[in-house]
Formats: structure tokens, sequence, C-alpha cells
């Protein structure tokens, strides 16, 4: 393997990402001017749900999946994308490799159920205050680990 360092004019910049995007064999492994890229992002997200899912207390079902969609569409997490639909985000969670998914049909009752803002949930079908919180944990044990996964990767690539 070789890495090599290219110096690119602003403008070119997405372009010159979106050729590399189409060639699987290259992966940028970081930036100086600490963009993230959207295979750091990727595999941030994807190290984060693991190890959310590592965790049973917090981690229960496949269908608490969807609490990360909402609040990530809630604007909690800087830098990731919005999700118009379950199929968006099961669609990109497959492709980033997390297996285990819930339904498409399992993944709108959860979001038609949660009503309000990340961290002013509340949610219409009334449900005990353990499960409450652990709902809005479950979403504050995600972002930490993105935000760690993501300050390990910069500090590696700072490192270098």
């Amino acid at each position: 393997m070789k890495q090599i360092v290219i110096e690119i004019e602003d403008d070119a910049y997405e372009p010159f990402m979106g050729m590399l995007r189409i060639c699987p064999a290259a992966k940028v492994v970081g930036t100086n001017s600490y963009a993230e890229t959207r295979d750091v992002i990727d595999r941030c997200f994807a190290e984060a749900i693991r190890e959310l899912q590592a965790d049973k207390k917090v981690y229960k079902r496949p269908s608490d999946l969807a609490y990360i969609m909402i609040g990530v569409n809630d604007g909690a997490i800087n830098g990731v994308d919005y999700y118009l639909t379950p199929d968006d985000f099961t669609g990109y969670l497959s492709q980033i490799g997390i297996e285990r998914l819930p339904k498409r049909s399992t993944i709108y009752n959860k979001v038609n159920d949660t009503v309000g803002k990340f961290p002013d949930w509340s949610f219409v079908h009334d449900v005990k205050p353990k499960e409450k919180i652990r709902r809005k944990n479950l979403f504050l044990r995600f972002s930490s680990a993105f935000g760690r996964a993501k300050r390990q990767k910069l500090d590696g690539f700072m490192d270098k």
C-alpha cells in the first residue's frame, strides 16, 4: 500500500473527492484542514453503533437504531447526513456494514411515536420513566461514541 500527499485548490476539492469515491481501491485517510471525509464519518458512525450494540443494558433491540436516526435528524450531531426516509437510513447502515437492521415500518412507528427535538423527546404511547431515560441515553451514548471515534481518527491523522 502506498500513501501520497496531494495539494488541491479549494474549488477542486469536491470534484476530486467525487472521483476518489468511484475508485474503491483508494481511501482518504485524512486531510490537513481537519475536514471530515465521508469515509471517516462512515467509519466513526459504524464504530459508534457497534459500541452501542455491545452494551446490552442500553441497546436492547434493532429497533433502537430508530432513535439514532431521529436524533441525527434533529441536528444533534454536526456533520452527519439527514435521512429523509427509514429506507435511506437502513440503506446507509447496510452500506457501512451494520447488521440486524430494523424494518422500515418499525422505524416509521418509532419516528411517529417520538415528539419534540432531542433531548426533549416525549413519546405518544406512554412508556415507563425508565424506558424514556433508556431511549434518551441510547442516543447520548451513540453521540458520545461517535465523537470519541472522530477524535481518535483525527488524533491518529495529526500524529502522522
